[in-house]
């Protein structure tokens, strides 16, 4: 009987320590995209350009890979994510007071790195727990908490800036209470993994590359990954400010609410099993976002923000059945031993899209125009998400064949 109660007893830790971790990677994923609706007033409070923009976005997302890099080396302290949130509140700070384009740099990078420490570490911790075990709640927060920061982030933003006082700072003064809310609850447990056994489960980098980019199958899914990542980072650049210069949505509400679509319909979409093979649901994953590219393209061309709507919803979906596919196909080709390091390592590509959407989006800017380079940007994922489709069938075919002869 002492057993039971204390295994409930443990149990029951575990539940509030994993919640508190899931609620937290939610929570440092919002500075990523609470912006988003914020760009066109900072266009016009600071003075930054189109281009810049792009190299703001593209800042954050050089902080998260640098925060993913350095994770290993930082994992074994308990207080990383007590360190983690401090340097949030930071990155706050600096939004808030923000009056120049240096300022604004500074925040994204900050948050980046954040985020890139949260990301890796958390997934290590949970994975010391029995999820299996937990309350339904706490086992789709772990799983979710990511998703519902980017969902929720833009949103949340554009209705502060619309309809509350202190228009623009009182969203990161929010920010700064909730993270130092969350703070004192986010210190490891102990027993937490040492970066000696981090490093004696990994796998060399260098193997897990060439295994990433070996064969169609592998191709299908980096390039659905790719197109997921540099769609949602183009939305979360960009996109705000495409919807207010070039549809002409004045209220930051709205825009908000175009953006978080996107990211909305992606979690809900991962979040349901699809069915076929991992190949078919990249494969679907890719057409979903062809059609959204070529509908967000329209929706530029014919200022139209019925289209725009559609566009980001049909993304999301896309982004959210290709990464989906990709993951499982990454997990499939890897044994369990190098499984957590090969999806890691996969990630990381993937934020090249998103640099794409961002640097490459913001210096392309600078010389032609944010309608030119929007819709190249739109009709160059069609072109990258047709190619997945054909890898994904390519990558199929050997399979069908052999089993035709078997039988």
């Amino acid at each position: 009987m002492q057993g039971i109660r204390e295994d409930r007893l443990s149990n029951d830790r575990a539940s509030r320590t994993a919640l508190v971790l899931a609620l937290g990677l939610g929570l440092v994923h919002m500075p990523g995209v609470l912006p988003a609706p914020l760009y066109p007033v900072y266009q016009q409070t600071v003075g930054i350009s189109d281009a810049m923009v792009g190299v703001l976005f593209g800042t954050y997302v050089g902080g998260v890979m640098i925060g993913l890099l350095v994770m290993p080396w930082i994992a074994r302290h308990r207080y990383v994510l007590v360190a983690s949130c401090v340097l949030s509140i930071f990155g706050n700070v600096l939004f808030l007071v923000a009056d120049s384009g240096d300022d604004l740099l500074a925040a994204h990078f900050v948050h980046g790195l954040v985020l890139g420490v949260f990301t890796g570490v958390v997934p290590v911790v949970l994975a010391d727990f029995d999820v299996s075990r937990m309350s339904k709640l706490v086992g789709r927060a772990t799983t979710s908490g990511n998703a519902i920061g980017l969902a929720v982030g833009p949103v949340w933003s554009g209705l502060l800036l619309q309809y509350a006082p202190l228009p623009g700072r009182l969203v990161w003064i929010i920010q700064i209470v909730l993270t130092a809310a969350i703070l004192p609850l986010v210190r490891l447990p102990a027993g937490t993994r040492s970066r000696a056994e981090l490093a004696g489960s990994a796998v060399p980098l260098r193997t897990t590359l060439r295994s990433l980019l070996l064969g169609a199958a592998a191709y299908a899914s980096f390039l659905a990954g790719f197109c997921t990542f540099a769609t949602g980072g183009l939305l979360g650049s960009v996109g705000s400010v495409a919807i207010h210069s070039l549809i002409g949505v004045e209220n930051g509400f709205v825009t908000g609410i175009i953006v978080s679509l996107c990211f909305g319909a992606s979690a809900v979409t991962g979040a349901i099993r699809a069915r076929g093979s991992d190949m078919a649901v990249v494969r679907k994953g890719a057409l979903w976002m062809a059609v959204g590219s070529l509908l967000m393209f329209g929706a530029i061309v014919w200022a139209s923000v019925i289209l725009m709507v559609v566009a980001t919803l049909v993304i999301g979906c896309g982004q959210g059945l290709a990464m989906q596919g990709a993951t499982q196909a990454v997990a499939l080709r890897h044994g369990p031993a190098s499984t957590g390091a090969a999806i890691s390592v996969f990630f990381i590509l993937c934020y090249l899209g998103t640099t794409l959407a961002s640097l490459g989006v913001g210096s392309v800017i600078a010389v032609t125009s944010l309608a030119v380079t929007f819709n190249g940007f739109a009709i160059l994922m069609v072109l990258l998400c047709g190619l997945a489709m054909v890898l994904s069938r390519t990558a199929v075919r050997p399979t069908t064949r052999s089993a035709v002869a078997g039988g």
